[in-house]
């Protein structure tokens, strides 16, 4: 009698929690071999079964391609594994919703008249021909690309900008690191790297400078899977650290700031009420009108119903959106928070040679970007983190910017720690850039935990570290008030 049937299947993914994790836009591994242990009777135990294999099949509940994407596989298709092929590898769409899911196999035996029946890991029951398996997987999307794009800062014009005034951008950023979303080399070189930092600036005479505070930074990133809700948007947490010019002290620090009415608020106080904003299709923002106008499809097609567009159409609507809503302020946050909403968010996923079968708009959506720009308060007072500041005016009769419990003399690192929220649920963040439980992106894309500046100093570095600020030096130095005489 013939064994008539035999299967161990492992996917070889991330081992995510009691699932494995399938990542989008990326390969994974499944594993069927033909051997292992069955019943002990004689010409059975544990042995390789190949020879009774008629087939091996897998099925997966998304869509697939071949490891090379020269096949497509719809999802829930039955796919044919060569016998004796033990390792088979394929590739996730990025269009694939975010999700749990359970994957298919099944070995059929060569003498079975059909595909069933089956049972669970082998034919203990020999009246079964088809011996099956199932495994639990979750497939996750990706966080990723974070760059600065502009500085606002005046010794920065040039190194973004092909000429002063121009609105036109030189192509030049700053990344994490030197690789790219899996690890390749991106392209990029020295000194368009993270963080900016003296030495940054490739402009001549310009090799000692760095930014000055008040001045905003703009930034973009990218999401991939389910991240194209009304609800969804990006959570980033700015963290400051004081660092001596030479590199040898390091200060995790507070921020104060006065404003036209109060002196001395704490960043991140209830007094702290300064609103930050973006604006999407800002002149200086760059962001190509194919992006604008594939977003503005998407919402009239999915985000809006009848009672909301009423009789316009879409390329009205497209047209309005891009003229119109693109250009109003978006509230973002402050100082202590910012949270990237929908609106400052464009879909960029793929629109070509895309599968019959696959949706061209949620093949698009399932891409996004993420626009956003930051500033530290304009001429900031720096102490070492939770010290007391009002305790400390009380007994030393007031406070000056000359007290020696400010900081100066160096540089305030900003820190930012990203994550990505789903469905407006701000107490679980579903990505995150640097802390996720599998995989640091931060560092995947390259990013330097050691640099050195123009001079020579070395300087330690956390993951997220972007700017360091001139704790020294504000925007206001560039607008001192003249009097002719």
């Amino acid at each position: 009698v013939y064994p008539r049937g035999f299967l161990m299947s492992i996917l070889r993914g991330a081992l995510y929690y009691s699932r494995q994790a399938f990542i989008l836009d990326r390969p994974f591994t499944i594993t069927m071999p033909t051997s292992g242990q069955h019943q002990n009777y004689p010409g059975y135990g544990n042995r390789d079964y190949a020879k009774y294999f008629r087939s091996k099949e897998v099925s997966f509940p998304f869509d697939t391609y071949s490891a090379d994407k020269s096949t497509f596989y719809p999802k829930n298709t039955w796919i044919n594994i060569p016998v004796n092929q033990i390792v088979t590898e394929f590739f996730l769409p990025v269009w694939v919703d975010e999700g749990d899911y359970t994957v298919q196999f099944r070995n059929i035996a060569e003498n079975a008249p059909g595909d069933s029946p089956t049972q669970q890991d082998a034919n203990f029951d020999l009246a079964n021909h088809v011996a099956s398996d199932t495994v639990d997987v979750e497939v996750i999307g990706r966080l990723y690309d974070f760059h600065i794009t502009d500085i606002a800062d005046y010794n920065w014009e040039r190194v973004f900008r092909t000429q002063i005034g121009s609105a036109v951008h030189t192509g030049l950023t700053y990344w994490t690191g030197l690789l790219g979303i899996d690890g390749a080399a991106r392209g990029n070189a020295s000194p368009f790297t993270l963080p900016i930092l003296p030495g940054s600036n490739p402009l001549e005479g310009m090799k000692n400078v760095t930014v000055k505070t008040g001045y905003h930074v703009k930034f973009d990133l990218k999401t991939k899977g389910n991240m194209f809700g009304r609800q969804d948007g990006i959570r980033i947490t700015p963290s400051f650290t004081f660092v001596s010019r030479d590199g040898q002290t390091k200060t995790p620090v507070d921020l104060y700031y006065n404003d036209d009415h109060r002196t001395f608020i704490q960043v991140g106080s209830p007094r702290d009420t300064e609103k930050r904003y973006v604006i999407l299709n800002d002149r200086l923002r760059s962001v190509p009108e194919e992006e604008l106008s594939d977003t503005a499809r998407n919402k009239y097609n999915h985000d809006y119903g009848f009672a909301e567009v009423g009789s316009v159409s879409r390329e009205m609507f497209v047209s309005d959106y891009i003229r119109r809503f693109t250009k109003l302020k978006t509230p973002v946050g402050g100082y202590d928070l910012l949270l990237l909403p929908e609106q400052i968010r464009t879909l960029i996923g793929p629109k070509s040679s895309l599968p019959p079968s696959v949706d061209y708009e949620r093949a698009n959506a399932a891409v996004q970007r993420w626009y956003g720009e930051y500033s530290l308060p304009g001429d900031p007072y720096v102490v070492a983190k939770g010290t007391d500041l009002a305790e400390y005016g009380r007994t030393h009769r007031g406070l000056t910017k000359r007290d020696p419990i400010f900081l100066r003399d160096g540089y305030i690192i900003l820190n930012f720690n990203i994550e990505s929220i789903r469905e407006g649920n701000l107490a679980s963040p579903h990505l995150q850039y640097i802390h996720a439980p599998l995989m640091n992106q931060w560092q995947k894309e390259g990013f330097r935990r050691g640099v050195r500046d123009s001079w020579g100093n070395r300087f330690a570095l956390q993951d997220g570290d972007i700017v360091f600020f001139n704790a020294d030096k504000s925007y206001k130095d560039d607008f001192q008030v003249q009097v002719p005489h």
